[in-house]
């Protein structure tokens, strides 16, 4: 399969429509590693790991039966280095976000409701320097509001049982994996040592996600010039973001209504006034 494919110095982006699209910050990458396993079963399993300079995984590749070994071989021939150097670990640097009061409160909700495009955003936030929780809790409810932590599950089953497809982002800061597509089967959450698990398991696409990690999910609308782009946004305790859900759009067309309808039925966090 041919993948449209484009690459920068700092970046780069893999498309595979109605599949797993990659956009790749290849310049917070920094070491890379071979890993060999034997398996009873499988005999040796082979794969490339990927992390960033605080020791952080950040992608990996693993060899399959279907892959062209040769390929595989020839890759690693070329880029093992002979030695083995100290990882020079970095330790995470500390973020410095500006607070929001009343005043600049009114003046970034004004921003976010003349936004035409849903990648402004990301402007709004490096504007002003702020995080996105930051934003979503000075602006009013109907631009942004908490649900319940157990919104993921009701969302993707609601997904699968309607047969509507939806796009799933998740990120770890150097690489981003956009998954677009219906929801095969119906979504198990499964308790392993008093944890539960949700496991989204596709023919082609898994997603493993630990539900007790979720501290915060919100709903956010975002104006485009096609209307209100509504998603589904959880975080873990330390503001990191988890995932990102939309319902699957292409630009020019408006928001699925069957996904804002899924999103509506979802219990308000009651904690929280709506």
């Amino acid at each position: 399969m041919l993948l449209d494919q484009k690459y920068t110095p700092r970046g780069g982006i893999i498309l595979n429509p109605r599949e797993l699209d990659l956009r790749l910050f290849l310049d917070k990458w920094d070491s890379i590693f071979v890993m060999r396993e034997q398996d009873e079963r499988q005999g040796e399993q082979q794969s490339i790991h990927f992390y960033d300079v605080e020791g952080n995984a950040v992608h990996s590749v693993s060899l399959t039966d279907e892959s062209q070994h040769s390929h595989w071989q020839k890759l690693l021939e070329e880029y093992t280095s002979p030695d083995n150097p100290e990882l020079l670990l970095q330790s995470p640097s500390p973020s410095q976000k500006n607070s929001i009061d009343i005043n600049n409160a009114a003046q970034i909700e004004d921003e976010w409701r003349k936004m035409t495009d849903i990648h402004q955003f990301f402007r709004l936030l490096e504007r002003h320097n702020v995080t996105r929780q930051q934003l979503f809790r000075v602006v009013a409810d109907d631009l942004a509001y908490q649900v319940e932590r157990g919104a993921l599950l009701q969302i993707l089953n609601a997904a699968h049982q309607q047969q509507n497809e939806i796009m799933i982002f998740v990120s770890n800061g150097a690489c981003i994996q956009i998954f677009t597509g219906l929801i095969e089967q119906n979504v198990t959450q499964q308790k392993t040592i008093g944890e539960g698990w949700i496991s989204v398991n596709n023919q082609r696409f898994t997603l493993q996600l630990h539900e007790s990690a979720i501290a915060e999910s919100w709903i956010t609308r975002k104006p485009t010039k096609d209307g209100f782009v509504t998603s589904l946004e959880l975080f873990a305790a330390d503001g990191t973001q988890i995932a990102q859900l939309f319902g699957q759009r292409h630009e020019g067309q408006p928001e699925q209504s069957q996904w804002r309808e899924q999103l509506s039925a979802l219990p308000v966090k009651k904690d929280v006034a709506a």
